[in-house]
């Protein structure tokens, strides 16, 4: 019995980073208003209609009322307009807790680390490490099917035919891939943020 749970426990990490490598995929190549929260879909909605109200490029009151109500003062509505106009207004959504806006363009990172966002991100290495996690976690995945038929012999290789530990490093491949697709998705779209002060 407790072979069947760990099998399926592999299952589910197995799964669980691949998708990761899926998320990524689809996040880079498609634009899915069904995949977003509703929440963001609705203020994306109104201020779009709102910055279509202003005269000659210039925010109207309608449109500064909704920057205000949806990032308080710490982001101008000249910014978010840009953002409506240059198509990253989904990204500074999605981080607008974290952008300040008062002398020139911040990420609040964490409380104590704020920085101005990159001027490029190259996604190479994270992609390339989330890749390799995602691998990693099938190969252990694999393995584990392996030595239950074929133990692997010496002592130095005693831990790959125990299934405890094959299951954990699954996981610990799973957790890397989930970190390394959280990580690119932020970094990217602070990246997105960082094109709106320079236009």
């Amino acid at each position: 019995m407790m072979v069947v749970v760990a099998f399926l426990l592999i299952f589910v990490g197995v799964t669980f980073a691949l998708y990761q490598v899926y998320s990524v995929h689809y996040t880079l190549n498609f634009d899915d208003e069904e995949e977003r929260p509703a929440q963001v879909n609705r203020d994306m909605k109104t201020l779009v209609e709102e910055a279509g109200s202003g005269a000659s490029g210039e925010p109207s009151p309608g449109f500064e009322a909704e920057v205000r109500r949806l990032f308080g003062q710490s982001v101008s509505a000249r910014l978010v307009l840009t953002a409506v106009h240059t198509g990253c207004l989904e990204p500074l959504l999605r981080r607008r807790r974290r952008v300040e806006n008062r002398d020139g363009l911040i990420i609040a990172h964490l409380p104590f680390w704020k920085t101005r966002p990159p001027a490029r991100y190259p996604r190479g290495p994270i992609l390339t490490c989330l890749i390799i996690c995602s691998l990693l976690a099938l190969f252990w995945g694999g393995m584990s099917v392996f030595t239950l038929g074929y133990p692997l012999p010496g002592a130095g290789l005693a831990w790959a035919n125990h299934l405890g530990v094959l299951t954990a490093l699954v996981y610990v491949s799973a957790l890397l891939a989930w970190g390394a697709a959280k990580l690119d998705g932020y970094l990217h779209d602070i990246q997105q943020i960082g094109r709106l002060s320079r236009e």
